[in-house]
């Protein structure tokens, strides 16, 4: 038997809405299990005789404990990570989209009764397996030994999936495959569009990503295969003429970026964070893509390099101001100028940002005493 227990994919924020769906799951079962088996009956999807109301009641329903308890480790273990891109309102209209559109796929293709979670947490791995293609799963296994392993989400999503397409075609066993099937597909898709048009934040660790450097590499590969030389390179290979030779400077800071890039694929970002360092060294002005420049801010806060964490945190600011928690790094900014550096006015300036901007109780009441403790420290330097 195999179970994920983590994924290494990392949160930038509370999942509220994945714990509020969990939630929800967990109460409809209580409530489920006093109204008895016949009541509840009203609110399952019956393909034969659907209500409107059905395509979603049903998700909200299970079998039994271990139906429930399965479903809702999947969830929370796909589920956080896509509430954390797509935001606490936007995961929770594509986690109801998905219990519909999930109930239409099964209604279309059998006439048996249906409960349960699965189609819409299908959609969530779906929609995870094209935000974070190379995030890896920790998977406890169960047979005549325990252990664990690490297999990348893909392979795992993947299996699941060409078990659900087996288990369709056989048609055997008490499993809702067609609703699996649905929900992936739906999910996947619907993920995969959102990217494209960007009303996903993007980084270079999505599918979309993975897939312009793999054509990138298959371009320069039909390149060379074509006769290109690129050690030898001549006008006749190529329009426009040679590139222009790098400086020594320019070449190490491409090289340097380029292993930035690696370690952080690699999870290992404290090594990215010490070639970081290095680049900053050559250029000061240089500022990475907005995910990994976030990753180096908040890893040499973590690393207590607060005069380097500030400087990345206010090249952030300054290269992505539309980012859609911006809030978030104006707060962590204003925490370390205040607490750290004792410069309070830069502190209250990117505080009073963070307090017109926050929403959730716990980070406004921190900006709102942060900036009470430092008021008269700032008044002091003027």
């Amino acid at each position: 038997m195999f179970l994920p227990i983590r994924t290494d994919s990392p949160l930038r924020s509370t999942p509220y809405m994945n714990w509020a769906i969990i939630a929800a799951n967990v109460l409809a079962y209580v409530v489920q299990t006093q109204m008895g088996p016949y009541r509840a009956n009203a609110y399952v999807l019956n393909p034969q005789v659907p209500q409107w109301h059905d395509f979603l009641s049903y998700a909200f329903l299970h079998a039994g404990l271990m139906h429930l308890v399965s479903n809702m480790l999947f969830l929370y273990i796909f589920g956080n990570n896509v509430n954390d891109k797509m935001g606490n309102f936007g995961y929770l209209g594509f986690y109801l989209s998905s219990a519909v559109m999930s109930g239409v796929g099964y209604s279309l293709v059998s006439d048996s009764p249906v409960v349960g979670a699965s189609g819409a947490i299908s959609a969530v791995t779906g929609a995870y397996l094209v935000l974070f293609p190379r995030s890896s799963i920790t998977i406890i296994y169960f047979f005549f030994l325990i252990g664990s392993i690490e297999l990348p989400s893909f392979y795992f999503i993947a299996i699941y999936f060409l078990k659900d397409l087996v288990g369709f075609s056989g048609q055997t066993g008490q499993v809702a495959y067609a609703c699996h099937l649905a929900g992936t597909v739906y999910g996947f898709g619907l993920c995969f569009i959102l990217l494209m048009l960007h009303l996903l934040p993007r980084d270079q660790f999505d599918v979309l990503a993975l897939f312009k450097r793999w054509n990138k590499r298959r371009e320069y590969r039909d390149m060379v295969a074509g006769g290109f030389d690129p050690y030898q390179y001549s006008p006749s290979q190529g329009r426009g003429g040679p590139p222009a030779p790098l400086d020594p400077k320019t070449q190490r800071i491409a090289e340097l970026r380029s292993a930035i890039s690696q370690a952080i694929s690699l999870h290992d970002l404290p090594k990215a964070a010490g070639i970081y360092l290095e680049m900053k060294k050559l250029d000061p002005a240089q500022v990475l893509a907005r995910q990994a420049q976030l990753d180096m801010a908040n890893q040499l806060t973590s690393q207590q390099l607060f005069n380097e964490a500030a400087d990345a945190y206010e090249r952030f600011l300054e290269t992505y101001p539309n980012f859609e928690q911006i809030e978030q790094v104006e707060l962590m900014l204003g925490l370390i100028y205040a607490r750290y550096l004792d410069r309070y006015d830069r502190a209250k300036q990117f505080l009073v940002r963070a307090v017109a901007r926050l929403h959730g109780e716990r980070e406004l009441s921190m900006a709102r005493q942060e900036l009470a403790r430092i008021e008269p420290l700032a008044a002091a330097m003027r």
